[in-house]
């Protein structure tokens, strides 16, 4: 790195600010996330690669455990068959006689999976059989008629005991529980089946293909092993069927977790067994029709006999179903004993092997993001009981930039610095609201505000400025104690003060018991006339407000005049160095002031200048007062009394009476301006009837009558000199 960028670096560093509290979160967390993602990613790595290893522990263990109960399932019915052959072979006879079938019965009631046992003779074809009957079943034996009520066995004989060679079925519930008889001719030959053939083909014991049993019309396979002489001279064979059903019934109950696969699959690979059995295999007319596994209506086990052709993989894992779930899959041969080249497929949903040390993982990893979460509220509320106490002292020291001085601060911290800290700023503010009751706070603020240097000059500004005054003040004063006094002008203060706040107004200064306000300065006011007129108003709802207070309290009410002038003065900081006045200078204060003095010749309450009623005529009504020459100067201005506000949402509306008095007066008073003396005295004679309190039309009547004796010239303007202020 240059020495240029490192100091270009250095200074940006510099004047990086960071607040206190978001600095130590942010220490916190480059130490504390840092340490505990560590660990608990170490953790979660781990669990993930022993939930792997376990998930293939697993499979593999339920691959063998499920091949050898499916040993367990047909190596018994093996041996049976095996034992029973060795019967038959030594006592040839036994099981062509009734009694001898009931070996057969108390073996299969051993052997749950078994369909049925038998034996087919191969000199005469005999067949000798013991069945279980299907509980589905509808139709059964010979005569293709339904089992008598209760049956549960029958047992088949085709022999010619009977003289003639029969096909009988005897139903029972239990043995020797006879329910029924059904005898038919002899049509089946055991010799022709497919499991005798399959016996006869080898010594050991086999299992034949699937095929459709004769007796129930349902797709299975048998279990057979031939019976020969110690020559090896043919006698017959023994069978034990066992149905597709009763597999795919068996498998059901070997199944791997909610969504798991067990299935059998021949050597060509074709499915003849699963849960399902209607897709271990289905009727074709009298043949039975195996799919192969990659076409059944399963996605999980097509789509793994797909994968187990295209890659010759025994055991792999791969998404596998309609959502592309993560299945283990594995397939097992088979014993070989049974000469057959079928398999065993299982595939199990990856998640039940690893979905407890996942979620294991989960609960690690959510554990540490709690612990996360819980340093950092815990740190959160560390920092804030550091920062909150100098948050709290930095906002003091802004209401007291902003000369807000009025509460006291109380705050307390633990840290010894900050408690220090929080004291000094405690004396200064008192020491500050001390010396502020000599100071309007009000304009220090708007100035402070404003932000501009405090020094000796000012600027030439159009200005809105109101005076006010207490009638008869001097002789309350007079008789009033001073304490009580004291006590009511400044409840009086403070209404008038809140009034003219309330609309953007500047006290400039109290005169005894005179108030001087200005707007416009020394910040903008978009509106200055507007809002002194609205604070006039104000005024005078709250000093008949007051009047009823001090009625109440036994004191002398208030009644104000007010005066409103609008112009171009010199506003700024007067005085010298070490006592300053921030006020207005200008022929047009003085005029505001007079304004308010004239209210006493008039009889009004609330008198405004020409330039304030020509700027809002149609914002306010104004009432036409007079056309004066106030003392002290030369030009002629006109007189207003301010009534109130157009607009209903206004804080002063205009009632329908005062505009209707406003316009009986102005048609007077037309007529005054225009030397009309005998209608316009006709006119204000009918005013002062209808308002006698009115002193205005009084004065104008006066006047009206003394100009109808000795008229003034056509020429005058009406004007009135004034000789007082």
């Amino acid at each position: 790195m240059s020495e240029s960028t490192q100091t270009r670096f250095g200074k940006i560093l510099g004047r990086l600010q960071i607040r206190l509290r978001i600095g130590i979160a942010a220490a916190f967390a480059l130490v504390m996330i840092p340490l505990t993602v560590s660990m608990v990613g170490y953790l979660y790595r781990n669990n993930a690669t022993l939930a792997l290893e376990t998930a293939n522990h697993s499979m593999a263990q339920a691959s063998q455990a499920i091949a050898a109960d499916v040993d367990h399932l047909l190596n018994p019915v093996a041996r049976v068959v095996e034992a029973s052959s060795v019967l038959a072979r030594i006592d040839r006879g036994a099981l062509r006689r009734v009694e001898g079938m009931r070996y057969f019965y108390e073996q299969m009631e051993k052997l749950p999976q078994v369909y049925s046992f038998y034996i087919g003779f191969g000199a005469d074809g005999g067949f000798y059989q013991v069945i279980r009957l299907p509980k589905y079943i509808k139709t059964f034996g010979p005569s293709s008629l339904p089992p008598p009520e209760g049956t549960s066995h029958a047992l088949r004989l085709l022999d010619d005991s009977s003289g003639v060679k029969a096909d009988s079925f005897i139903y029972f519930a239990d043995w020797g529980d006879v329910k029924g008889v059904d005898r038919g001719p002899a049509k089946f030959d055991p010799r022709v089946r497919p499991w005798y053939k399959s016996a006869w083909q080898e010594e050991s014991t086999r299992i034949s293909d699937v095929y459709i049993f004769a007796s129930t019309g349902m797709p299975g396979l048998t279990v057979s092993k031939r019976v020969a002489t110690d020559s090896g001279v043919e006698i017959g064979a023994i069978g034990a069927d066992i149905t597709l059903e009763a597999l795919s019934g068996f498998l059901a109950q070997k199944s791997i977790g909610k969504e798991g696969r067990v299935f059998v699959m021949d050597g060509e690979g074709r499915l003849i067994g699963h849960q399902n059995p209607e897709l271990a295999g289905h009727m074709n007319g009298d043949k039975v029709e195996l799919l192969k596994a990659s076409e059944v209506d399963d996605p999980v086990v097509a789509q793994a006999a797909k994968l187990r052709e295209s890659q010759g993989l025994n055991s792999f894992t791969a998404p596998l179903g309609p959502n592309g779930d993560n299945f283990m899959v594995a397939f097992t041969p088979f014993p070989k004993d049974f000469g057959k080249s079928w398999v065993i497929g299982i595939a199990v949903k990856e998640m039940e092997f690893i979905g407890p040390i996942r979620e294991s993982s989960i609960r690690i990893l959510v554990t540490g993001i709690v612990v996360i979460l819980f340093a950092a509220l815990a740190i959160n509320w560390l920092s804030r009981l550091l920062t909150r106490p100098l948050q709290q002292i930095v906002a003091e020291t802004e209401r007291i930039r902003n000369f807000d001085l009025e509460s006291d601060l109380n705050i307390h911290s633990h840290i010894i610095e900050v408690d220090d800290l929080s004291r000094a700023t405690a004396d200064m503010k008192r020491s500050l609201r001390s010396f502020s009751v000599y100071v309007p706070k009000e304009l220090v603020r708007t100035i402070l505000a404003s932000g501009e240097d405090i020094q000796i000059g000012g600027e030439r500004r159009t200005l809105a400025m109101m005076f006010s005054d207490i009638k008869g003040f001097t002789a309350s004063a007079e008789s009033t104690p001073p304490e009580q006094l004291m006590e009511s002008l400044s409840d009086y203060f403070g209404r008038m003060s809140q009034a003219i706040h309330g609309h953007k107004g500047i006290i400039d200064k109290f005169i005894g018991d005179a108030i001087m306000a200005i707007w416009n300065a020394p910040l903008p006011d978009p509106d200055p006339m507007a809002n002194a007129c609205r604070a006039m108003l104000a005024c005078r709802e709250a000093g008949r407000a007051l009047e009823r207070e001090f009625a109440q309290r036994g004191l002398t009410p208030y009644y104000t005049r007010f005066g409103l002038h609008a112009g171009d003065v010199v506003v700024g900081n007067v005085g010298s160095l070490d006592r300053m006045q921030y006020t207005a200078l200008g022929a047009d204060v003085n005029m505001a002031s007079r304004l308010e003095a004239l209210n006493k010749l008039y009889g009004t309450q609330l008198l405004v200048s020409e330039t304030v009623a020509a700027e809002l005529h149609d914002r306010f009504l104004f009432r036409s007062i007079d056309l004066v020459i106030p003392v002290g100067t030369t030009r002629p201005i006109s007189l207003y009394e301010l009534i109130g506000e157009y607009g209903q949402d206004s804080e002063f509306p205009i009632s329908d009476a005062d505009q209707d008095r406003c316009a009986l007066w102005e048609r007077a008073f037309s007529r005054y301006a225009s030397h009309a003396w005998d209608k316009a005295l006709a006119d204000f004679q009918a005013f002062a009837l209808a308002h006698p309190e009115d002193a205005v039309a009084s004065l104008y009547i006066s006047r009206c009558k003394d100009y109808s004796v000795m008229p003034p010239p056509d020429s005058w303007d009406t004007a009135q000199r004034l000789d007082h202020k």
